[in-house]
């Protein structure tokens, strides 16, 4: 019953503020995702890494950078 109840709380309260907390919210994270990659990934990223999060939550493309990097690394060792 309580999570219902906080399930509903959570709904109204973005409903009241169109969603921009959660957008915001969810590129927070995705910057301090970002800062946290190793630095010969986001030495590649172009632009602020802050500019970078908003672009990747505005658009829904959550890019994987370490399997990308991995997949290279892996090409590599093949040649």
């Amino acid at each position: 019953m309580e999570n219902n109840k906080n399930s509903n709380t959570v709904e109204k309260f973005l409903e009241n503020n169109n969603m921009t907390y959660l957008f915001l919210l969810l590129a927070n994270l995705e910057a301090e995702r970002i800062s946290n990659l190793p630095f010969s990934i986001k030495r590649k990223l172009q632009g602020k890494l802050t500019t970078t999060a908003l672009e990747h939550i505005a658009s829904n493309v959550i890019p994987d950078y370490v399997v990308e990097v991995d997949d290279d690394d892996s090409d590599e060792e093949i040649r």
